[in-house]
Parts: structure tokens; C-alpha cells; sequence
């Protein structure tokens, strides 16, 4: 949990400055070797086209620190941490970053 928060504190300045939400898909050996990060990355990458050009940026970290449980995505404002994901939950986690982005349609 200690390393979430760093990470949140990290980009909190940078999500606060840009007014986007960052989502980040950890690409660590554990979280690679229990999932495809590549597919959940494009699959939430595609699943932002909807929102404003520029309000969500995805992108890829070494490590959330949550090892055992990837798959892992973490959806920056409002710090909220998504387990074992896959291409299959990925609206749970764009509801979060429409919500974090203070919209709620789909």
C-alpha cells in the first residue's frame, strides 16, 4: 500500500495541473506473467475515445506494488486500485475514470 501511495502523491501534482485522469497499468514481471497488461491497456485506451481529447491519459508503470494480485490498474484521481484485471472487467474500470472525470455516461 505504501507504494500506491507514493504513486498517488507522485501524480496527484500532475493530474491536478493537467485536470486528466491517469490510469495505470502496472507492466511488472508478476503482473505480466498473470495477465496481459498490452490487451488491458489498448482495451482501455479504446474505451476513452468517447471522453474529451486529452481528460485521461493510460499509461503503463513498472510496479504498484501489488504483486500478488495483478493484473493491476489504478486509476489515479481517486485513488482507486482495480485486481487481477482483464479485458473482461474493464467497464468496472472505465466507470471509475468517467466518474473521476465527473462524467457518468457511458
Amino acid at each position: 500500500m505504501r507504494i500506491i501511495q507514493e504513486r498517488l502523491d507522485e501524480m496527484d501534482e500532475k493530474v491536478e495541473a493537467l485536470d486528466r485522469v491517469w490510469v495505470l497499468v502496472c507492466k511488472g514481471d508478476s503482473c505480466s506473467q498473470k495477465g496481459n497488461p498490452e490487451k488491458i491497456r489498448v482495451a482501455l485506451k479504446q474505451a476513452t475515445r468517447d471522453l474529451p481529447a486529452k481528460s485521461v491519459k493510460v499509461s503503463y508503470v513498472s510496479c504498484l506494488g501489488m504483486c500478488g494480485e495483478g493484473p493491476n490498474v489504478l486509476v489515479c484521481r481517486g485513488g482507486k486500485a482495480f485486481k487481477r484485471c482483464s479485458t473482461a472487467n474493464c467497464s468496472a474500470i472505465m466507470d471509475e475514470v468517467r466518474k473521476s472525470a465527473g462524467r457518468t455516461d457511458s
